[in-house]
């Protein structure tokens, strides 16, 4: 039993008004016996237990009807599993991740969850307050919803190329529903249950909070496309240079099997090259010679059942070899990497007129003035910082060096570095702090949370880029791998031709525009205009991100899906409550899911009962206390006892 409107319980305190009356206003007039009327004396007696039984069924009729009008008005309700529930907060998180777009049978899984969220919406009230989270979608805003607006927000939604992250998405949830006003709250979670969609580190995000989990998806699939493609092995190509396009496909689900699919290059529409290749195996696909200019293309394979990952987009800028000058003393492994890249033919010694970028080691070379971006290499010793930051002044880099204690070492993380990079440490770092008003600047790596490489413009609108270690051996550990080469490269290349632009991405992550960008061109067709972030967010859809100056092509990105979400395999039953939430319901049929959601549950209220039995007691205190009157009427044998009760 519950009650939507508890409050008006308090008015059952009425119930004393009548006990009060029947216990404490009974005025007992003085009994005087005259000898005439001795004889009715019996008769009154006889009489007397019939009036009190009478009063007392009058004060229990009372009394019964006050209090079923105060139920009636507090709107008791008998817990069951009806169709009613009281007012309640529900955060439904709707799967529309990459993996959501897999097809069985003629729908999608996504259009299986929609119609599981829909189901849940044909049961809310209009007093239910629903937020839907989007995992594929996390960066679009939330706000609680009436379940008719849910409902066109459901109906609305559709597959991304982004990973979804449940275990965020299980956090935001918690956290919309602690500040919740609504008492009951729940979380329905509608999903394919992938495994790689859950940190395993993270246990029970949503806390105590009820979450109905869907899991009547069909189990993992045998999929098959591709996982990552790469052109030049990290080196982009130069202009009328052959490269290799490097493509690795899906593990199988049995890892002895010898399947292999067939994989095709294309490149403006047409097949530039092709090859079988093993699932789980990668295979490098000659491309041949292009024109200089942003080149866009495609790895693709036949489609299955998940075709988000059959077909991955590359894009590269065919460049001439740049023309590099180095300032000062770059040391020896800069140098040996500079001869590396020229035998190579990937860059050109500067020998007159403009260059395309300079390594401008402690500083030497900030005075050029003929536009070309400076990156700078701070020295080993920082006893030659000062000189560094005289040179910076001058130049009108509003940056400074500064020299900060060894904190050991610490990796060097940047989504724009090469990715190549991904093992390097540094050891030894300087702090890079601005002076004064430091203009529009980006970070583009950080050690242990500082800035390492930061870049900007000066007051000339030439493009510089500040790095945070010297180029040895004690200070990083580039100078000793294979990534220095690549490192100098992107430094020369990559940096320095394109403006900062971001080349590949994941899908669901911002991509960073040039400078000169006006706008960009999505994979849609659609126009989006680049305000003073410089960010393009929002990346949902994979394909090419042409940014643009006007009608120039200022670069073109290329955003493929996360490769995690390839791997279908779901979440085995028994780490769910671990992953999800303590307090959860696991539910893999359609009638089971209508008759989990809404816990607090309630059957049909019980007014309209309540106010007809009152109205039925009304009738019969009527009638009682009507016969009590016809039975005092004058004439009638019970008069006597009238005269000697006068005031009852």
């Amino acid at each position: 039993m519950g009650a939507l409107n508890p409050l008006f319980l308090v008015a059952a305190v009425a119930v004393g008004v009548p006990i009060f009356l029947h216990l404490f206003q009974r005025h007992q007039a003085q009994r005087l016996s005259f000898p005439a009327l001795r004889y009715l004396e019996r008769t009154e007696r006889e009489h007397a237990r019939r009036i009190r039984f009478r009063q007392l069924l009058l004060l229990v009729l009372r009394v019964t009807v006050l209090i079923v009008l105060v139920a009636a008005g507090a709107r008791l309700f008998v817990r069951g599993r009806g169709a009613a529930h009281p007012p309640t907060a529900v955060v439904m998180i709707l799967d529309n991740s990459m993996s959501s777009g897999r097809v069985i049978g003629e729908d999608r899984v996504l259009d299986h969850l929609k119609a599981t969220a829909l189901r849940t919406l044909a049961s809310a009230n209009p007093e239910d307050r629903v937020w839907v989270i989007r995992a594929g979608s996390p960066w679009l805003p939330l706000a609680p919803l009436t379940p008719a607006d849910a409902r066109a927000l459901v109906e609305s939604t559709d597959v991304t190329a982004a990973r979804g992250d449940l275990t965020s998405a299980l956090s935001r949830a918690g956290g919309l529903l602690a500040a919740a006003p609504l008492a009951p709250r729940e979380i329905h979670l509608l999903s394919d249950l992938q495994a790689t969609a859950f940190d395993r580190e993270v246990t029970a995000p949503a806390g105590d909070i009820p979450v109905m989990v869907w899991a009547g998806t069909e189990g993992s699939a045998d999929n098959r496309g591709l996982r990552r493609v790469l052109v030049g092995g990290g080196l982009p190509p130069l202009a009328g240079e052959r490269t290799l396009v490097t493509v690795e496909t899906t593990a199988g689900r049995d890892p002895e099997a010898s399947e292999q699919v067939g994989v095709r290059i294309v490149v403006d529409g047409r097949i530039r090259g092709a090859a079988t290749v093993p699932l789980g195996a990668a295979a490098s696909i000659p491309l041949p010679p292009v024109q200089g200019g942003w080149i866009s293309g495609w790895a693709e394979t036949d489609p299955d059942d998940l075709r988000a990952d059959d077909r991955l987009a590359f894009a590269f800028q065919a460049r001439p070899a740049p023309v590099v000058s180095v300032g000062g003393d770059a040391g020896r492994f800069v140098s040996d990497a500079l001869a590396v890249l020229e035998a190579a033919g990937r860059l050109r010694p500067m020998t007159t007129g403009r260059p395309d970028v300079v390594l401008a080691a402690d500083g030497a070379g900030l005075e050029r003035r003929d536009g070309a971006p400076v990156v700078v290499i701070p020295p080993a010793d920082p006893v030659l910082l000062p000189g560094l930051n005289r040179r910076l002044a001058a130049a009108g880099v509003p940056w400074e060096y500064r020299r900060r204690g060894d904190g050991g070492s610490a990796p060097i993380m940047g989504d724009r570095l090469p990715e190549s990079l991904g093992d390097a440490e540094a050891s030894r770092w300087y702090g890079l702090a601005p002076v004064g008003d430091a203009g529009a600047f980006r970070t583009v790596a950080r050690v242990a949370g500082a800035p390492w490489a930061v870049e900007g413009l000066d007051p000339s609108a030439r493009r510089y880029l500040l790095l945070g270690s010297a180029m040895d051996a004690e200070s990083t550990s580039l100078p000793t791998s294979a990534s220095m080469v690549r490192f100098i490269d992107w430094l020369s290349s990559d940096w320095a031709g394109v403006d900062g632009a971001t080349a590949q991405a994941v899908a669901g992550e911002s991509l960073s525009a040039p400078r000169a960008a006006t706008h960009a061109v999505l994979p849609s067709g659609d126009t989006a205009a680049i305000d003073g972030t410089r960010m393009l967010r929002a990346t949902a859809s994979a394909g090419f991100y042409t940014f643009l100056a006007g009608d120039s092509v200022l670069s073109v990105a290329a955003v493929n899906p996360d490769p995690r979400e390839s791997t279908l395999d779901p979440l085995a039953a028994a780490d769910l409550p671990g992953a999800v939430s303590r307090d959860l319901v696991r539910v893999d049929r359609d009638g089971a899911w209508d008759r989990a959601i809404f816990r607090e549950r309630q059957g049909p209220e019980l007014w309209r009962p309540l106010l007809l039995l009152a109205l039925l007691l009304l009738a019969a205190e009527a009638l009682v206390a009507a016969a009590g009157r016809l039975g005092f009427r004058p004439g009638v044998a019970a008069t006597p006892v009238a005269v000697s009760h006068a005031a009852e």
